[in-house]
């Protein structure tokens, strides 16, 4: 037990919003999807990157140019320091001079072990409220293995497990030690899906089929982009699909831009900088339509 290893983004404890309860939530690196809404960005390449925080670099100092080994970094004709991904060969020297933080690495390869020293913290606070342990990502099937044995381990100990995913990937034996799933579905159609995501969405829809069948409590969650999913004719087609599962309910999140300067960031470009976000009008007609089908439906604020 604790010999798996996993690359992780991020562990938030006392989490509220990530099943029930007080939680610990595992953020796995790396995901298959590219969202052009997606919040956590830094969450998509599978492996440690560097995040660049512009307003914390000291002007003048070029330390990180100075050590980089490939001349990845440089500053442009603004006096702005510029990064050339494709010569980065992710040594993390410039980390190691920038005395200012303005450069962090993002990403750290741990065991199943370490992550479980950070989760038994807050038994206490599991065992009084209902909560537990939630892996979300990234996408936390991009490392089945990891995500299984962290999940097996903790219902040994009688933590609560969630799985927080979008689906894509092999699913089978992460289920044996799931209590329940969040289950994104961000698109009905399999062209519109693979338009805004990057992937077609047949994966997506046959395991929720599968742990429909399997029975293990599962909640949709449908994030509400303007333009993008939010029409009449898309969620009708998911309330027909939806109503041939067994789920605990629909939660609706809606579009928000609390990723935006992440982007920058990391180097890439945030592609939906003129979408509106939804009204409350817009959520509360979607909702009736799912609660006309009888099937419970709810709000994330």
């Amino acid at each position: 037990m604790g010999e798996q290893e996993g690359i992780i983004f991020k562990i938030e404890r006392f989490r509220l919003d990530d099943g029930p309860g007080i939680r610990t939530t595992i953020f796995v690196k790396g995901c298959p999807l590219r969202c052009l809404w997606c919040s956590n960005p830094e969450g998509q390449n599978p492996y440690p990157e560097k995040v660049y925080n512009e307003s914390l670099c000291i002007k003048g100092c070029e330390e990180c140019i100075r050590v980089c080994p490939t001349n990845a970094i440089s500053r442009n004709t603004e006096g702005k320091i510029v990064f050339n991904m494709d010569r980065c060969i992710r040594c993390y020297r410039c980390l190691e001079v920038c005395h200012a933080q303005s450069l962090i690495k993002v990403g750290e390869r741990v065991t199943v072990e370490k992550v479980l020293k950070e989760v038994k913290k807050d038994v206490l606070f599991y065992q009084e409220t209902g909560g537990g342990i939630t892996v979300s990502g990234g996408e936390p099937l991009t490392n089945p293995g990891f995500t299984q044995e962290l999940l097996k381990s903790c219902k040994k100990r009688g933590i609560h497990t969630v799985l927080d995913t979008s689906g894509y990937g092999e699913i089978e034996g992460v289920l044996k030690y799931t209590d329940l799933v969040l289950y994104d579905i961000k698109h009905i159609d399999p062209i519109e899906h693979q338009k805004y995501t990057g992937v077609t969405n047949e994966i997506i829809l046959e395991n929720a089929k599968r742990i429909s069948q399997k029975n293990v409590p599962m909640i949709i969650r449908v994030p509400i982009i303007p333009g993008v999913n939010n029409s009449r004719e898309n969620i009708n087609k998911l309330i027909e699909f939806l109503k041939e599962l067994r789920l605990i309910r629909v939660e609706l999140l809606p579009y928000h831009r609390l990723g935006v300067d992440k982007y920058k960031m990391i180097g890439k470009r945030y592609e939906l900088k003129s979408l509106k976000l939804p009204t409350k009008d817009d959520l509360n007609l979607i909702k009736e339509l799912f609660k006309i089908h009888n099937i419970n439906c709810k709000i994330l604020i």
